[in-house]
């Protein structure tokens, strides 16, 4: 991401010249913006970043003056971001063609801004004359410069991609400047979020990487943003480690988010400890004050991914190599599944990367849109025909190549049979997957994979299995969507053999 911020120099030394550029003072900046052509929040938007775009080719000019133009340019593009952001929810949620296009088009504005505040922030720490022209403004311009590199960062797992090592360690390197001039805990107002600071905006981040927003979908994503932006008190980072207090530490010179504290991690210069144990209650109280809600299931599930220390992708790798079969979407799984002849004519060959206690790791041969949860099965034993049950996760591009990594659901699912009383309509039918669990780390209860048409907490099913044995179950709380589908857990109530 930071690389973005040489290239855009770089435009100065070929660029438009001075008398190209709107802007060249205030009053021509207010000209330019009167005047943005376009006849959609997205022609609009689309034209206001290729104007940030020649704002950040041209650095020229007094500070004071530049650092206004910005944020009227900021000002008139936050709405218009806010509006396409929604846009690409609505166009996720129905599969439409624009939502590529959005996704990038929001991406390229925070990066914009990014690359705006970050010389700006330079100057104001470094000394000199026009860092003494910015000293009033320090705080608030570090917390810009961390917010938007934030929500870039942010931004990313909405299609499932997992931040590269290297914006890890950009983000980490913002805050230690912060840091350094005793700025990190100064509280300033900013428009679009309140009253906050460096440290507030660093830990929102730190905490959204811990909730595990590759197992969300983006509507989930958005909910837990707001969740995390509401809680009133976030902890401050400290030097200090206060064993049996603090609950998560980082490291400000990896290229990774937080970790739980256990008995591997000693005290060092660049590790910062923080104890989340009231966020996590705070969460729990969000999900006690509306029981049954969307929100409190959400507030429920990031407390407890948080206080288990985030998803277990950190857990040991080991390097696998060879080939497996593989087929990707819910309903081409489902056929893998079936008895139907020739269900796995359509699967493609996928080369294994590396292998947890929890999942798998892939090198793609293409890139290719692949949404967090999307379902997947792999055949891994030579087409032998036993196929697992895989969820991805996050997809990312690294040295020319686009890494996949995913979470094992099941290692043995089995195709079944569910029935249910369904009001008004009398007996109902589907077909549904039961997933015996991939390992004992994942909890007490394995999962049901069912059409959410068949789904309702509480609901009471007959599950009849291709043996003739048959289950009434009861159903318990979502666990994750896929699409069409999702999975749930369950009690058994009884067992019937035929």
């Amino acid at each position: 991401m930071m690389g973005l911020l040489e290239k855009i120099r770089s435009i100065v030394a070929g660029g438009e010249g001075r008398r190209g550029t709107p802007f060249v003072s205030v009053r021509a900046t207010q000209r330019w913006l009167s005047n943005l052509p376009g006849v959609s929040d997205y022609d609009i938007h689309h034209v206001l970043v290729e104007g940030l775009e020649r704002y950040n080719g041209d650095t020229r000019g007094e500070v004071l003056k530049r650092i206004r133009m910005l944020g009227m340019l900021e000002e008139a593009g936050l709405p218009l971001q806010a509006r396409l952001v929604d846009q690409y929810l609505q166009s996720h949620a129905r599969s439409e063609p624009s939502r590529q296009p959005l996704w990038r088009e929001c991406h390229l504005f925070w990066d914009q801004l990014t690359v705006a505040y970050l010389p700006f922030l330079n100057l104001a720490l470094r000394g000199g004359e026009e860092s003494g022209k910015l000293a009033s403004m320090a705080t608030w311009i570090a917390v810009k410069s961390l917010r938007y590199f934030s929500l870039g960062m942010r931004w990313e797992y909405l299609r499932g991609r997992r931040p590269a090592e290297s914006a890890w360690r950009r983000l980490h390197k913002i805050y230690r400047a912060a840091e350094s001039a005793g700025i990190a805990l100064d509280e300033t107002d900013i428009a679009e979020g309140g009253k906050t600071s460096c440290a507030r905006e660093y830990v929102m981040t730190l905490l959204f990487d811990l909730a595990n927003p590759y197992a969300f979908c983006p509507t989930e994503i958005k909910s837990a943003l707001g969740l995390l932006d509401g809680l009133m008190v976030l902890p401050v980072p400290e030097a200090g480690l206060r064993r049996g207090l603090h609950t998560h530490m980082v490291d400000l010179t990896a290229t990774a988010g937080p970790d739980r504290i256990d008995e591997r991690w000693v005290p060092g210069g660049r590790l910062r400890y923080l104890d989340f144990r009231d966020v996590m209650r705070e969460l729990e109280e969000h999900a006690r004050r509306d029981p049954g809600s969307p929100r409190a299931a959400g507030a429920k599930k990031l407390a407890s991914v948080i206080g288990r220390g985030g998803a277990s992708r950190r857990g040991p790798r080991k390097p696998r190599m060879g080939e497996v079969r593989a087929v990707f979407g819910v309903e081409r799984v489902f056929r893998i599944f079936s008895p139907l002849p020739g269900a796995a004519q359509d699967a493609e060959c996928l080369t294994l990367r590396d292998e947890s206690g929890a999942g798998l790791g892939f090198v793609l041969g293409e890139a290719r849109e692949l949404q967090p949860g999307c379902l997947m099965a792999v055949d891994r034993d030579d087409g032998c025909g036993n196929w697992q049950l895989l969820a991805a996760r996050w997809l990312r591009e690294e040295d020319g190549q686009w890494l996949l990594g995913t979470e094992v659901l099941s290692r043995h699912p089995k195709r079944a049979d569910i029935e249910w009383e369904a009001e008004g309509v009398g007996r109902e039918a589907a077909a549904a997957l039961f997933l015996p669990l991939a390992s004992a780390s994942q909890g007490a209860t394995s999962n049901l994979l069912l059409p959410r048409m068949a789904y309702l907490a509480g609901r009471e099913l007959l599950l009849r299995q291709d043996d003739g044995t048959r289950y009434r179950l009861r159903l318990g709380d979502a666990v994750e969507p896929h699409e069409s589908w999702l999975r749930a857990e369950f009690d058994v109530l009884a067992r019937e053999a035929v």
